[in-house]
């Protein structure tokens, strides 16, 4: 009912195109100045163009008046189900600012969201999977030195930063990955490691300085659910692939990456590996 509704209001104000309009290589001699169109993305396909407001399908440009209106090449917002030429964009963007590593291949689906959710916690913005406007003015990768000043002795390591609910895999003492986490909610529940008999504790990812000694391909379960190739920094607790890794604190404890980063953390992590855990 809406895209009709925008449709009708759309045929009904757009200008029809003349001849001299279509020629927008040739200006217009009685006009004293040409003016820059003002033209305003709401999303891929929508825009406000010198006031009137204009519905694009798909990613083809369109022409209205003397503009060319092409969502594949203009700040637009993006979210997730979106698909073609503007979402290629989008993760090429994503993959240039360091936290996308799938393929470009179009589809808005749940790596570039979270990839999106990552950079947003690490920029300090609000924690949302959708791809704004604003968004576009990034054109360069955050700055780290933060996190590289922390160990600088220690040039291969992973720093989680549970403040931010990220993680950042360094190697040669450069930022390689930046990967979305969720760690313990601090809500209690029972645990069979709970004392004698097991008993009720609370969900707290354990800060400090531990190092990677255990990894278990492929997928573990156990009472409190399933763990995808964890990466043990303590007897109880690991890195592991999760299937609900929200924006906020979700976890027994353990460091939650979404499943498909724990395919790429085979290409990152070892065995020895330090791992830091701290708040700010």
């Amino acid at each position: 009912m809406l895209s009709m509704l925008l449709l009708t209001v759309v045929l009904g104000i757009v200008p029809a195109q003349t001849p001299e309009a279509a020629d927008i290589g040739t200006p217009d001699s009685s006009s004293k100045v040409a003016q820059e169109p003002q033209v305003e993305w709401f999303s891929s396909s929508l825009a406000q163009i010198d006031g009137v407001l204009v519905r694009i399908d798909g990613d083809r440009p369109e022409r209205v008046g003397r503009v060319i209106a092409d969502p594949s090449t203009a700040p637009v917002a993006v979210a997730r189900g979106q698909e073609g030429a503007v979402v290629i964009r989008l993760q090429e963007r994503l993959r240039d600012l360091g936290v996308y590593r799938g393929a470009p291949d179009g589809v808005y689906g749940h790596e570039t969201a979270a990839s999106v959710l990552a950079l947003h916690k690490v920029i300090g913005v609000e924690r949302t999977s959708e791809w704004t406007v604003e968004d576009w003015n990034l054109t360069e990768p955050p700055d780290h030195q933060d996190i590289l000043a922390r160990n600088p002795d220690e040039a291969d390591r992973v720093e989680v930063d549970i403040s931010r609910q990220v993680m950042f895999v360094i190697r040669a003492n450069e930022v390689t990955a930046v990967i979305p986490v969720s760690t313990g909610n601090g809500e209690r529940y029972w645990s069979k490691n709970g004392g004698s008999g097991g008993g009720y504790v609370r969900a707290t990812t354990p800060r400090g300085d531990f190092t990677l000694f255990r990894h278990i391909p492929g997928w573990r379960v156990n009472y409190l659910g399933g763990l995808y190739k964890p990466w043990y920094f303590t007897p109880y607790y690991a890195i592991h692939g999760s299937k609900s890794v929200p924006a906020y604190p979700a976890s027994h404890g353990c460091v939650r990456v979404p499943t498909w980063e724990s395919n790429h953390l085979d290409d990152f992590l070892e065995i020895g590996l330090p791992v830091h855990i701290w708040e700010t």
